[in-house]
């Protein structure tokens, strides 16, 4: 009796086994077609993953429109090079030039005041303060009339943004002029707007046209 029990016993452990080996083909058969076609699977599976997964192409754009992003392309838009310079104060021309920026963070003027205030060459320093955005403080000799003895200093101060396309830019100035002990001249303040062009090989804007 313990022997047929045995028996029965095993042959039922023996159907079980049987029928889990019959089970399991179309299952790894399955695994190996989705292995052989590089993870894809069934039509309707495939139309729940779409369902499911993001529209990359709609994404990119909303994700191209958000600041940071604008920021980031904005970021290469640089105030180097030569720019045509005016300087308006009460919304009158003021000061004419030709203002270069350099890579090492100093500028250059070659400027005429309005009318007639002759040839200088001023300098100053630049520092980038924001996407785009630049501060500028510029110096130059105060020269007294008709001597041309220097007398003071002037500080300028200025406060411009570039714009997207990299061809202009337009700002607020300041100026305030200093004898040689360094006191602040009253009667010398000065404020007011600045506009550039930029000049280059590619941009038609010669001769340069001034609102002398």
């Amino acid at each position: 009796m313990k022997i047929i029990k045995l028996t029965s016993r095993m042959h039922a452990v023996l159907l079980v086994i049987a029928l889990s080996a019959l089970a399991a083909p179309p299952v790894k058969a399955q695994c190996r077609a989705l292995a052989r076609n590089g993870g894809t699977s069934a039509p309707e599976l495939r139309t729940l993953q779409k369902s499911a997964e993001p529209d990359e192409e709609a994404f990119s754009d909303r994700a191209g429109s958000f600041p940071a992003d604008r920021e980031k392309d904005e970021s290469d838009v640089s105030v180097l090079g030569l720019w045509k310079n005016i300087y308006f104060s009460d919304g009158v021309a003021n000061d004419i030039g030709f203002r270069q920026f350099n890579a090492g963070g100093t500028e250059l003027l070659n400027d005429s005041g309005v009318p007639s205030g002759g040839n200088n060459f001023c300098m100053g320093v630049w520092k980038k303060v924001g996407v785009r955005r630049y501060e500028l403080l510029h110096t130059f000799y105060v020269f007294e009339d008709p001597s041309k003895t220097p007398v003071g200093v002037s500080i300028e101060v200025s406060h411009i943004t570039v714009s997207r396309d990299g061809n202009t830019f337009s700002g607020k100035w300041t100026q305030d002029n200093y004898d040689l002990s360094g006191k602040v001249i009253s009667g010398f303040h000065f404020e007011g707007t600045v506009t550039g062009a930029r000049i280059s090989t590619e941009l038609a804007l010669f001769p340069f046209p001034f609102p002398f």
